[in-house]
């Protein structure tokens, strides 16, 4: 699917669960171009917030209903505007963020998705009724700054075939990277915590997972905060 406009929209006539809930409660969390690596960064908002919109059916919220996807995307990306030593000033970051609540904190007490976060960055207070109450309060902070941290997780997608990388048996240096038909990944995940960093002090951006297939980092915002 691709995202769309607001005005090619099909809203359903349903109200969320947590509508109304305070934002102040949330707990605090967040060709292949490797993504920055992890710290603190500060992120601006598209000027215009237009066709980068997706509705889906949601069958882990509780009770399942309509969810929004916000894409941005080569054509509506997030633009960095601080990062260390000023290394990413200035460079697109895509990545998605949508309105599937799930448990949060120590107990998993609270549920709230990642667009709450970053809605809570922007100091509203109460959750949007739907899905278009979330777009409509998105486009209010349209070329707004915001504080986040980058996190990498990595996971081995059942629903793709595995790609392996091929090497040179005389130099062990990579030669390809291909997609094996017919061997889907295994579902395991890796999270950033779990990963050592390398030589250089870098976490990495690709990991081998048991089932060989090779995984690329996700580039999570975590931490969303003004």
């Amino acid at each position: 699917m691709s995202p769309k406009s607001l005005n090619e929209l099909e809203f359903k006539n349903e109200t969320m669960p947590t509508a109304g809930q305070s934002l102040d409660d949330l707990p605090t969390f967040g060709s292949f171009a490797p993504p920055p690596q992890p710290g603190p960064f500060r992120f601006k908002l598209p000027a215009v917030m237009e066709g980068m919109w997706e509705l889906f059916d949601s069958t882990r919220t509780n009770p399942p209903g309509q969810r929004l996807r916000v894409i941005f995307d080569q054509d509506h990306p997030l633009t960095i505007v601080q990062s260390k030593d000023g290394k990413y000033n200035g460079e697109p970051f895509m990545t998605r963020l949508s309105s599937e609540e799930r448990g949060r904190g120590k107990g998993k007490e609270i549920t709230a998705s990642d667009v709450d976060y970053l809605l809570r960055a922007f100091q509203e207070k109460l959750k949007p009724a739907n899905s278009k109450g979330y777009i409509d309060l998105l486009k209010k902070h349209a070329g707004k700054e915001f504080g986040a941290d980058i996190r990498y997780s990595w996971r081995c997608d059942t629903k793709r075939n595995i790609r392996v990388e091929v090497k040179d048996p005389a130099t062990g240096q990579r030669t390809e990277v291909k997609e094996v038909d017919n061997q889907a990944g295994c579902d395991n995940a890796f999270y950033q915590e779990d990963v050592p960093r390398g030589p250089d002090g870098l976490m990495p951006t690709e990991l081998t997972c048991q089932c060989g297939a090779l995984l690329r980092a996700f580039a999570n915002l975590d931490n969303m905060r003004a």
